[in-house]
């Protein structure tokens, strides 16, 4: 099986750990992951989502810390594939991932919404995690009606105490709210993930590693999890 990844192009725009969980996630398991942003070439990330940054808000992800440690992963985020010139029937589902870049150049994008059109109307799995889930408001038809989460509003009114008033063109929940999904989300840093048939979506970082062993499961159509847990 062959997942897509699409990151931001936005300078210091992604969310490390909303790459590189996934990432770890599904090629453990055996799936192959391709990597492609708006522009191709090389991504970059916030600081502050880098374990090794010295104002790191990640100094105890040791999934990012691995990753970064292999130069041949990292050779990856250099040479990310252009949306446009990929053949979208090579893959199995496609993730997209967050941090506050991708609410600038992932939404709106009309090359997006034909990246996005491809895997749903081909039935195949949709996932976004964060400020990345603001890529399914590129195609309303598909998520109207439908259970999402993402970075909530409450989280972004929070973000704007530090970096000011409207410091995104748009926000993910009133994006996806105006194309008619249903979004929930958890206290802000919270946990949460929701399904809707084959869409997935996380609400931030905090997220991330249950998000992706919920979107293995949707990828292959099963679950080693059998029986209940107690209230």
């Amino acid at each position: 099986m062959k997942v897509l990844f699409i990151a931001t192009s936005v300078e210091k725009g992604l969310w490390l750990a909303e790459l590189t969980h996934p990432y770890w996630h599904l090629i453990e398991r055996g799936v192959e992951v391709d990597f492609a942003s708006p522009k191709g070439g090389k991504i970059s990330w916030y600081s502050i989502s880098d374990p090794y940054a010295e104002n790191s808000q990640e100094a105890d992800d040791i999934v990012s810390k691995g990753f970064l440690s292999d130069k041949r992963l990292v050779a990856k985020t250099e040479t990310t594939l252009s949306l446009a010139s990929l053949d979208l029937k090579s893959y199995d589902a496609v993730h997209v991932a967050g941090g506050g870049g991708a609410a600038v150049d992932l939404y709106p994008s009309p090359e997006v919404a034909k990246t996005l059109e491809h895997f749903f109307s081909e039935g195949k799995v949709v996932g976004a995690l964060c400020h990345g889930a603001i890529a399914l408001g590129n195609n309303p038809d598909r998520i109207r009606g439908r259970e999402v989460t993402g970075y909530s509003l409450a989280e972004d009114l929070e973000l704007e105490k530090y970096f000011g008033k409207n410091f995104l063109p748009n926000y993910p929940q009133p994006i996806l709210e105006k194309a008619g999904a249903h979004f929930t989300a958890a206290e802000p840093n919270g946990l949460r993930v929701v399904v809707d048939g084959k869409l997935i979506t996380g609400q931030s970082q905090f997220s991330a590693s249950e998000y992706s062993i919920v979107f293995h499961h949707l990828l292959t159509g099963q679950s080693p999890v059998h029986g209940s847990i107690a209230a």
